[in-house]
């Protein structure tokens, strides 16, 4: 045979395993399925999209989720004890069901840029809190007035936390409105401890007004700090929940401002009504 022709054999049939390795590392990439379901709204095949995400994951998962002790990056362990006061408050949802709900991710340095480049974004630092919950609330993770900078990616916000330090969530109300915020870390609701849903209870917030969550309480006036540690060490992970380490949750409910004034009223009508006096003989 030709030398030649061998040589432009050996050529292709090396193009053709390259290619074949460079389809398979793309299914791997998490950012790879909502392409597909781009590709399923385009016309595209569902059943090619599915079979091949499905065969990428089989083949790049490993047969069992590895355990938190292996797991690299940060996640949130209950710290040390500290006195912080809550009173209880009222506020009359509109909806059984949140007005909006958001999250946002945090990490270490290094696990904080890998997940902007999964996601797409750039690797541009921004500092200060940011929007969440359209536009109802800015939020972000603080120490001591410091507040840890986050990178933005296809519009997701992952802050870059420090290894053995405490922080806190902080959150700003920008609405007119009084809203509650039920909020999660690493899936726990931070004032029972225990898995988190919307439906529980939340912080109450007038509007303008901020407030820092500094843990999970343990009573209305003891907290356990936040405290950024190994992923095998998080609250969450000895409560089996390890993996949902690593994001932090928020279900807003405006208040319903014509019940609420109603409410307001009536209370008013029977304090009018009230007998200074009841134990008088008429």
């Amino acid at each position: 045979m030709n030398p030649k022709l061998l040589i432009r054999l050996a050529f292709s049939a090396a193009s053709i395993l390259t290619a074949g390795l460079l389809a398979s590392c793309a299914g791997v990439v998490p950012s790879s399925a909502p392409m597909a379901s781009r590709q399923d709204v385009a016309g595209g095949s569902h059943a090619y999209a599915a079979k091949a995400r499905s065969s990428s994951y089989a083949e790049a998962m490993p047969a069992a989720p590895p355990s938190p002790a292996d797991r690299p990056g940060l996640g949130t362990e209950a710290g040390h004890d500290h006195y912080s006061h809550l009173a209880e408050g009222r506020l009359i949802r509109k909806s059984s069901a949140p007005d909006a709900v958001d999250s946002f991710h945090y990490n270490d340095e290094k696990g904080a840029k890998a997940m902007a480049n999964v996601l797409g974004g750039g690797l541009m630092k921004h500092s200060g809190l940011f929007d969440v919950a359209g536009g109802r609330l800015e939020a972000g993770l603080a120490r001591y007035g410091r507040i840890y900078p986050h990178y933005e990616a296809s519009g997701r916000r992952v802050v870059i936390g420090e290894a053995g330090e405490d922080y806190r969530v902080r959150l700003r109300n920008r609405s007119k409105k009084r809203v509650e915020v039920v909020l999660s870390v690493d899936g726990l609701n931070t004032l029972t401890g225990k898995a988190a849903s919307p439906s529980q209870h939340g912080y109450i917030l007038e509007p303008g007004e901020s407030y820092d969550v500094d843990g999970f309480r343990k009573n209305a006036s003891t907290v356990s700090t936040f405290r950024f540690g190994r992923v095998a060490d998080a609250l969450a992970s000895k409560k089996g929940g390890a993996a949902n380490v690593g994001v932090i949750g928020l279900a807003v409910f405006e208040e319903d401002e014509s019940r609420a004034k109603m409410e307001l009223q009536r209370e008013q009508f029977v304090r009018d009504h009230a007998n200074a006096f009841p134990s008088e003989r008429r």
